[in-house]
């Protein structure tokens, strides 16, 4: 609706003031403009200039340039028959190119928009400097004064296009922002929904491997003794069902940090840490693995560093429970105030065993230990057996 508006405003009083100018000077018997013949032929010669500038008017959004070659072209050749409105069109162009384009663009219109208007001012009917050549004081007043008032019209133009063209950029630039924000956000939602997804996944590893591991000697070891010891392997298989109410328990607690996004509160149970280490040997003591282990220092206060050191010690001892033979194990940690050293050692046979998982403990150790900046070391040892060697934060430069 408005750039109909803004057309007609424009259309109406041009072709109005063209067909008027055009009867006049013809029912005045008129045979000569400006030295030349046929006042019908200019007067035809301004209405398909003002169409064209009707029809750039209707794209100035799209093409703003063509709107300000027509224009311009309307301000310098001299037509015979003014019309008052040949500004219009460069005054729409200036404000689109502001507006639509860009500040810089409006600028440049305005330098040649002003050209155009000292050239036309120059060649204008009433001046006629050129024309004629007179160059009277009242020419030469006439034609200043029409370049400056045209001038000033563009300057106005210029201003007003381009503070509501920056204006509308900012806005542009502020929902792009947004926008921007927008996709960012929902794509670190997704990276940390991974993460948290491969973090629980570590965690059900290690909490199920270990435990069906110790399950495992424990009911080997049961059925062992079931007929020669019969008390004993009551005692171990009660062993069993405690291991596996414990397991079921952490699986519990780690499945329902997945039903949280659904709403529904999963219940909480205390992390373990730097203080349940000896209890974590002791399980695997009662699974037959013969572990001795040696602590220094204070443990450590936190309990993100304490749960990753105990899943460390909890992964590397499950993989002697499986690989190890039965062979004695040795497990030193060292507490410091630059970090955490583990050392678990077994006798058993080392390389060549039979893999009996996924491949995926080794990898859990690395990932573990690298989220305090750690290295871990583990291979088969020159002498025999396997070493596992663990260092957090600065512990190894202490």
């Amino acid at each position: 609706m408005v750039d109909v508006l803004v057309v007609l405003a424009y259309a109406l009083p041009t072709l109005a003031g063209a067909v008027a100018g055009s009867w006049y000077s013809v029912s005045e018997g008129a045979t000569l403009v400006w030295a030349l013949p046929v006042p019908q032929a200019w007067a035809a010669l301004t209405a398909v200039v003002v169409v064209a500038a009707i029809v750039a008017t209707a794209f100035r959004r799209s093409h703003p340039w063509l709107l300000f070659a027509v224009g311009c072209a309307l301000m310098t050749v001299p037509l015979p028959i003014p019309t008052v409105t040949e500004i219009l069109p460069l005054l729409i162009a200036l404000y689109a190119l502001g507006a639509y384009r860009s500040s810089r663009a409006a600028w440049t219109g305005f330098g040649i928009g002003s050209a155009a208007a000292a050239v036309g001012a120059a060649l204008g009917s009433r001046a006629q400097v050129l024309l004629l050549a007179e160059f009277d004081a009242a020419s030469i007043s006439e034609m200043l004064t029409s370049f400056v008032s045209a001038a000033i019209l563009l300057l106005v133009a210029t201003l007003i296009g381009t503070s509501v063209g920056g204006r509308r950029r900012y806005t542009q630039a502020l929902i792009d922002r947004a926008e921007r924000l927008a996709v960012e956000r929902d794509q670190q939602a997704v990276i940390a929904a991974a993460q948290e997804r491969n973090r629980i996944a570590g965690e059900m590893h290690d909490v199920i491997a270990h435990s069906v591991s110790v399950m495992i000697a424990l009911s080997d070891g049961a059925a062992a003794a079931s007929r020669a010891r019969p008390e004993e392997a009551a005692e171990t298989m009660r062993e069993v069902g405690e291991t596996g109410r414990r397991t079921l328990a952490e699986v519990r607690r780690l499945l329902g940090v997945l039903h949280e996004a659904d709403g529904t509160a999963a219940e909480r149970m205390p992390q373990p840490g730097a203080h349940q280490l000896t209890e974590l040997v002791d399980g695997f003591r009662a699974a037959g693995v013969d572990v001795a282990f040696r602590t220094s220092g204070e443990p450590t206060a936190d309990p993100s560093l304490g749960l990753v050191v105990y899943r460390l010690l909890q992964e590397s001892l499950t993989n002697a429970l499986r690989y190890a033979g039965g062979a004695p194990v040795s497990v030193d940690v060292h507490w410091s105030a630059y970090g955490v050293g583990l050392e678990v050692i077994d006798a058993g046979p080392g390389a060549g065993q039979p893999s009996q998982g996924a491949g995926r403990g080794l990898v859990g150790l690395h990932e573990r230990a690298a989220l305090y900046g750690g290295t871990v070391d583990a291979g088969p040892r020159p002498e025999g057996g396997w070493a596992v060697r663990i260092r957090l934060g600065n512990e190894g430069n202490a």
